[in-house]
């Protein structure tokens, strides 16, 4: 949906900031080793996070031998973001929550959107989705320290039960909440996946006073038509609702969901 305004190109999961900073930190690195680390950066599937024509980009003016992290993804965003048109970049990566801090330290200025949605359905949700059947059967909470030169069990992922994915729902989002709280004050905002299905065009222009960004009428048309409203009338499953333990029942009572299916 971000991606449709006029002015914002929006990387897919790119998941290789955090292995950046790992391996320079703030100082000067070899760009073709950032690079490298791009190109080596892979999704659950074993395919690539991040494609693009690496030669025009060497060919491109800005390119220095040794660059910051900061520059590097600046130039590459910019790069990417002038190919469609567009002046700025960002980045959606939900497993970048745990690392919000960390862009901070790069992007002081920059802007965080969290998106919450019922615990239950996003456990439902986990359960069939290759990603976090990944993290599930490998024990880890996020992609981001396997991405890099990953490549996927020649037999798939060992299967696990529903229990499984609602701690991941509960844990991922509390450590998420927790980094969020040393963020620069009035740099995080969280919306509900609910609210979006709802009513589109207003948590657009939620977004776009937060960040910034003009309200355009076209973008808020074309953005509001990729949602499916049926999404927000699936029902909850009752068998995931009786893996949910009490700090489970908790937190989605603290976020304002209700305990049971109804």
């Amino acid at each position: 949906m971000m991606n449709c305004h006029p002015e914002v190109f929006v990387f897919h999961e790119t998941h290789w900031i955090p292995a950046l900073h790992e391996a320079f930190g703030t100082g000067l690195g070899r760009t073709e080793v950032m690079l490298d680390i791009v190109a080596r950066t892979r999704h659950v599937t074993g395919q690539p996070t991040t494609v693009f024509d690496m030669e025009a980009f060497r060919a491109s003016a800005q390119i220095r031998p040794e660059m910051t992290v900061r520059a590097f993804c600046d130039t590459l965003g910019t790069y990417l973001a002038r190919a469609e048109s567009k002046t700025l970049w960002a980045d959606k990566t939900p497993d970048y929550g745990y690392f919000v801090s960390q862009l901070q330290l790069y992007w002081p200025d920059c802007k965080i959107i969290h998106v919450i949605r019922d615990g239950i359905r996003t456990t439902a949700s986990m359960a069939g989705h290759i990603g976090y059947q990944g993290l599930a059967a490998l024990n880890r909470m996020h992609w981001c320290p396997l991405a890099l030169d990953f490549t996927p069990p020649p037999d798939g992922f060992a299967s696990c039960p529903i229990s499984r994915f609602a701690d991941l729902w509960h844990d991922r989002l509390l450590r998420i909440r927790d980094e969020a709280t040393r963020l620069t004050p009035g740099s995080y905002l969280e919306l509900r996946h609910e609210d979006t299905l709802a009513d589109p065009a207003a948590q657009l222009r939620r977004v776009a006073r937060f960040v910034g960004l003009a309200e355009d009428p076209g973008w808020l048309a074309s953005a509001g038509a990729l949602i499916d409203p049926t999404r927000g009338q699936r029902h909850r499953a009752q068998e995931v609702l009786l893996q949910f333990d009490d700090r489970h029942l908790r937190l989605l009572d603290a976020l304002g969901y209700p305990t049971d299916v109804g």
